[in-house]
């Protein structure tokens, strides 16, 4: 014990106890000591892991599952990309023009102004939903989509004043 107080700091109290200990009582701690730092060693580390592998070996058929259902998702997507290309866009001054006649917002309050690759549109009095439907339209069948807008709320509920500008 000497020799290992000299490499250790060891609080001279302990070193006094451990020194009046005769080497069976010193064998006899030590081992009590391995074995409490073994049990606590298999409690706090051993234990836990085995938990743990456990819990992950019961969700390898789950996620086997789900990795071949993502693969089968890619492998779609992929295919879906190689399909065919979306035909040209319709001329943007007349699919406006049919877009809102079809929706019924083609009226006299209606104004469209086509100018540098933009269309204005100033639409007086409309229901907020229809104009959603409209822009939903313009972006899906004309790939039209919105550069700018103001909605202003009318008086009647639901109603809007729309101000707007598409490009492509």
């Amino acid at each position: 014990m000497a020799a290992l107080s000299e490499r250790l700091v060891v609080p001279p109290r302990f070193a006094r106890w451990w020194a009046a200990k005769t080497p069976n009582e010193r064998r006899a701690i030590a081992a009590v000591g391995l074995l409490v730092a073994a049990t606590l060693g298999w409690l706090v580390l051993w234990q836990p892991v085995q938990q743990d592998l456990a819990a992950l070996r019961a969700a390898v058929p789950a996620e086997r599952a789900a990795l071949a259902e993502g693969e089968r998702m890619a492998g779609e997507i992929a295919g879906l990309a190689r399909a065919t290309p979306l035909p040209p866009a319709p001329e943007p001054q007349a699919a406006i023009e049919r877009i809102l006649g079809e929706r019924g917002l083609r009226g006299g309050t209606t104004q469209v102004d086509w100018r540098e690759g933009r269309a204005r549109i100033a639409i007086d009095a409309t229901r907020f939903d229809t104009l959603v439907a409209a822009l939903d339209a313009l972006q899906r069948d004309a790939r039209l989509r919105i550069v700018e807008a103001t909605l202003t709320a009318r008086v009647e509920p639901g109603t809007v004043r729309a101000e707007l500008v598409v490009a492509r």
